[in-house]
C-alpha cells in the first residue's frame, strides 16, 4: 500500500504523522523586491545575469532595468569570450547600450578584436561611453587569442597588435580619472588640452611615440600612477614636464627606453617603483645623485640568469632610507649561470618590514638573497616565500633517495619521497605532503641567522587566485608561466 508524504517501514515510521509534499517547489527568489533582485544580479558574471532574462517576463525586465541603472559597463575578457562569435559580442554590446539611461558611468571596460567590420561599433561605443561623464576607462584591442598564445605572439613579435586608432571623442573626456589602454595606436589630436582630472595611465603594447608621452606628461597635471607595459620601440625618458606627481611607477617589458637618471631625477614624490622583465643594471648604474629616495615599495624582477648582479648593484648605489616593502619575482630558467655574485655591504634598510619572494625553489642563488636580506633588513617583521605548487608536486612525485644535509632547501627535499616526509612526526603523518614539505622547509630556514630577532618566515603555496602575492604589473599585464 502507497502512502503519500511517507515510505511504508514497518519497523520505524508506522505511528508517525503523515508529511505533505507539494507538488512544486516554492519560488522564493522571484518573491523577493526588485531592489534585493537588482543587487543580486549587479553581483554575478554578465553571461549568468543574462541567462535569467528566460526565465519570465519578470526577470526579462529585471534584467533590462539592471543595465539601464548600473554605473559599470563591464565588457571586459569574460563577457567577450563567453559568447561564441565576435557579431553576437557586437549584438549583444549594442542593446545592452541601448538599455542604458542614466547619465553616469563610473567603469567601462572593453575587450575586443577591432576587424575592420566592428570599427564603426567600437567608435560609437566609446563615444556613448565618454559622454557620461566616464570616470575609469579600460580598453583592451588583441585578436581574443587565449592568454599563452597572446605572450608567444608578443614575445616573438609575430603579430602587431598595436593597430587600433583610438577615436578623437576619447581625447575631449575631462571626468576620466583612470584611463588603461592595451593594444593600440596612441596619437594626441592637435589642441589636445590634456585629461585634467586623470590620475592613473597605464599603457600596455601601445604604439606611442615620446613626444606623445611627453605631451600626456605635460597636460595631464594630477597623473600619480603610470605604468608602461611591454613597450618594444626605443624612447627616451627624458620629459619637459618638471614638476610631475608621480607616486607609483612601472616599467615591465620596455627593454629600450633610455635617460632613466633624467626621470627619475623629475619623481621627488615617487613612492612605489616596479622594475619588471628589464635591465635593472640599467638602473643599478644610476648612481646614488639619481636615484629616487623616498621609495616606500620596490619591486623587482630577477633570475639566476639575468638581473641578480645588477640586483645587489642597486642596493649598493641606491639609498632605501624608507622602504617598508620589498617583492621579488624570481623568474625561473632551464640552465643555471654559474658567474660569482658579490654582494653589497655595509648599508641597511632601516625601515623594511615586509619582503616576499615569488617563485621560490629553495635555489641557491635564492638561499643567498634570503641570507643576505636577513643580515640587512634591521627591523624585518616579516618575510613571505612563495613557492610554485608545481615544484611541490614534484618533489612528492620523485622517489629518489639523497644523503641527509645538515640545512636542506626545498630543492633538497625535492628529492625526498614521500614516506619519509611523513616520518617521525605524528602531526605531520596527519596533514597532506605538500603542508609537510613547507613545514620542514620552515624549519630550516629558522635556522637561518637574522638581524631582526622579530622577524617571521611564511611559506605559502603560489595560487593564481590569490592578489597579494601578485606584483603590480601582474594584475595587468599576463607573462606565462615558467617553473622549469
Amino acid at each position: 500500500m502507497e502512502m503519500q508524504g511517507r515510505v511504508q517501514d514497518d519497523d520505524s515510521i508506522i505511528n508517525q504523522p503523515e508529511i505533505a509534499i507539494p507538488d512544486k517547489e516554492e519560488d522564493r527568489i522571484t518573491q523577493l523586491p526588485d531592489e534585493i533582485l537588482h543587487k543580486i544580479l549587479s553581483l554575478i558574471p554578465s553571461k549568468t545575469a543574462t541567462t535569467t532574462s528566460i526565465l519570465s517576463n519578470r526577470w526579462m525586465d529585471l534584467w533590462k532595468s539592471t543595465w539601464a541603472y548600473t554605473t559599470t559597463l563591464n565588457f571586459g575578457w569574460e563577457f567577450t569570450t563567453s559568447i561564441k562569435t565576435l557579431s553576437l559580442v557586437s549584438c549583444a554590446i549594442d542593446q545592452i547600450l541601448q538599455l542604458h539611461k542614466i547619465d553616469t558611468i563610473d567603469i567601462f571596460r572593453l575587450y575586443f578584436h577591432p576587424r575592420e567590420e566592428f570599427l564603426v561599433h567600437i567608435r560609437q561605443w566609446i563615444e556613448f561611453a565618454v559622454g557620461k561623464r566616464l570616470r575609469e576607462l579600460d580598453l583592451d584591442f588583441e585578436q581574443c587569442y587565449d592568454p599563452f598564445t597572446l605572450a608567444i605572439h608578443r614575445r616573438h613579435k609575430t603579430i602587431d597588435f598595436s593597430v587600433y586608432e583610438l577615436p578623437p571623442c576619447l581625447f575631449s573626456c575631462d571626468s576620466l580619472t583612470i584611463l588603461k589602454l592595451a593594444n593600440c595606436k596612441f596619437e594626441l589630436p592637435s589642441g589636445f588640452r590634456g585629461f585634467s582630472s586623470l590620475k592613473t595611465l597605464y599603457l600596455t603594447n601601445v604604439r606611442i611615440t615620446h613626444d606623445t608621452l611627453d605631451g600626456m606628461l605635460l597636460t595631464c597635471p594630477m597623473l600619480e600612477d603610470l605604468a608602461l607595459m611591454d613597450l618594444r620601440h626605443s624612447m627616451t625618458m627624458e620629459f619637459s614636464a618638471t614638476d610631475l606627481k608621480i607616486k607609483s611607477l612601472t616599467l615591465a617589458g620596455c627593454p629600450d627606453v633610455s635617460d632613466l637618471g633624467s626621470l627619475f631625477s623629475k619623481l621627488a614624490r615617487l613612492q612605489i617603483l616596479a622594475i619588471c622583465y628589464f635591465k635593472i643594471q640599467d638602473f643599478s648604474e644610476l648612481g646614488y645623485e639619481n636615484a629616487p629616495r623616498n621609495l616606500i615599495e620596490l619591486q623587482l624582477e630577477v633570475s639566476d640568469n639575468y638581473g641578480l648582479p645588477g640586483t645587489y648593484a642597486l642596493f649598493t648605489n641606491w639609498n632605501f632610507p624608507y622602504l617598508k616593502k620589498l617583492t621579488i619575482e624570481w623568474i625561473p630558467h632551464r640552465f643555471q649561470m654559474s658567474d660569482e655574485i658579490v654582494q653589497p655591504s655595509g648599508r641597511v634598510f632601516c625601515c623594511l618590514k615586509t619582503i616576499m619572494i615569488n617563485g621560490f625553489l629553495g635555489r641557491e642563488k635564492q638561499m643567498q638573497m634570503v641570507k643576505f636580506l636577513l643580515q640587512k633588513a634591521v627591523v624585518l617583521e616579516t618575510m613571505v616565500l612563495v613557492i610554485p605548487k608545481e615544484a611541490i608536486n614534484r618533489s612528492l612525485r620523485n622517489d629518489s633517495i639523497s644523503q641527509a644535509k645538515p640545512f636542506m632547501t626545498l630543492t633538497d627535499l625535492m628529492v625526498l619521497p614521500k614516506e619519509l616526509l611523513l616520518l617521525g612526526n605524528d602531526s605531520i603523518s596527519q596533514e597532506n605532503s605538500s603542508v609537510a614539505v613547507l613545514r620542514l622547509l620552515h624549519e630550516q630556514l629558522l635556522l637561518l641567522p637574522k638581524v631582526s630577532t622579530n622577524a617571521q618566515f611564511v611559506l605559502k603555496e603560489h595560487t593564481n587566485d590569490d592578489d597579494s602575492i601578485l606584483a603590480t604589473h601582474h594584475r595587468y599585464w599576463y607573462s606565462p608561466p615558467t617553473w622549469l
